[in-house]
C-alpha cells in the first residue's frame, strides 16, 4: 500500500508560494485583477487552494452552529476559490461565483457571531475580498466578460490562474486587460526546495537521505534532472519509487530504481 503522505503531501511554504501569497495579498488590497501563470504541475492550484482555505468555507456552510475551532478556520479564509469547467457559459459562471460569494459572506458572518437572517444577508452585500479562478484558460470570451462585469459590480480582487500564454490571450480583450494590475509567473522548485522535499520523501519511505553516500546523491541528482522542479511530477515519481521498492523488497533508493520508476511515468 502506498503511503498517503506521498500521494497527498502536506503543504510546504516554498519561496514560490511566499511570492504568490504577496501577489494575492496585493490583488486583494488594491482590488485589482491579477494573472498567475505557469507550466503544468509547478503547484499553482495547490498554492491557490492553500492560500484561499476555501475548503473550510465549504465544510462550515451547512453547519448551523459552528464550534470555536471551526470559527477560527473560517475567519482565516481569504478568498473564494473556483475552478472553471471545460464547458462554461456566462450564466453558469455568474451563478457559480455568486453562490460562492454568498457562501463566503454568510459563513464568515456566522463565524463572527451574526445569527439573525438579516445580519447574515448583510454579509452578501459586503461580498468577499478576493476571488481566485483556476483553469482560467477554459473561459470563453463571453465568460471572461461576465467575470469582468461581476468584478466591476462587487469590487473584489480577482486572480485568474492559467497556463503560460494566458496573459497574451487576455491582451486581446482591452476592457478586461486594462484592469489587470499584476502578473505572477509561478516557477518550478529551486534546488534547495527540491532537496528539502526529497528529505521528507525519503523519511516517508522509512529511509534517511545521506548526503555523504554516493548512491543517495546520485539518486537525488537523477530525480532532480527528470522532474526539473515540477512539484506534481516529484510526487508522482516517489509514488512509483515506493511501489517498486515494495514489489522488489528494496531497502534503499538508488539511480537504477529511479530510472525504473521513470519508465512507469508518462512525462510530457
Amino acid at each position: 500500500m502506498i503511503d498517503p503522505t506521498i500521494l497527498n503531501p502536506s503543504f510546504i511554504q516554498t519561496k514560490e508560494y511566499k511570492r504568490f501569497e504577496e501577489f494575492a495579498d496585493t490583488c486583494e488590497s488594491f482590488r485589482y485583477i491579477g494573472l498567475c501563470y505557469g507550466k503544468p504541475g509547478v503547484g499553482k492550484t495547490f498554492a491557490a487552494n492553500y492560500y484561499a482555505k476555501w475548503r473550510s468555507i465549504e465544510q462550515a456552510y451547512s453547519i448551523e452552529k459552528l464550534d470555536d475551532e471551526t470559527k477560527v478556520e473560517v475567519k482565516e479564509c481569504k478568498a473564494v476559490f473556483h475552478t472553471a469547467e471545460v464547458t462554461n457559459t456566462p450564466k453558469r459562471i455568474s451563478q457559480d461565483i455568486y453562490q460562492k460569494i454568498f457562501q463566503f459572506g454568510n459563513t464568515v458572518a456566522k463565524a463572527e457571531g451574526k445569527t439573525e437572517l438579516n445580519e447574515l444577508l448583510l454579509g452578501v452585500d459586503k461580498t468577499c475580498p478576493l476571488v481566485i479562478v483556476d483553469e482560467a484558460d477554459n473561459l470563453t470570451h463571453q465568460s471572461l466578460e461576465q467575470l469582468r462585469g461581476m468584478y466591476d459590480k462587487y469590487r473584489f480582487g480577482l486572480i485568474l490562474v492559467g497556463m503560460p500564454g494566458i496573459e497574451k490571450r487576455l491582451s486581446r480583450y482591452p476592457q478586461l486587460y486594462s484592469r489587470v494590475g499584476f502578473a505572477h509567473q509561478f516557477r518550478p522548485l529551486s534546488e534547495d526546495e527540491m532537496m528539502f522535499i526529497f528529505e521528507k520523501q525519503w523519511n516517508a519511505l522509512g529511509l534517511e537521505l545521506n548526503k555523504n553516500q554516493f548512491s543517495d546523491v546520485e539518486a537525488v541528482k537523477t530525480i532532480a534532472r527528470i522532474t526539473n522542479g515540477n512539484f506534481r511530477l516529484i510526487h508522482r515519481m516517489f509514488a512509483q519509487i515506493q511501489r517498486l521498492q515494495k514489489i522488489n523488497n528494496l531497502q534503499k533508493i538508488d539511480a537504477d530504481l529511479v530510472l525504473a520508476a521513470r519508465k512507469c511515468l508518462v512525462i510530457g
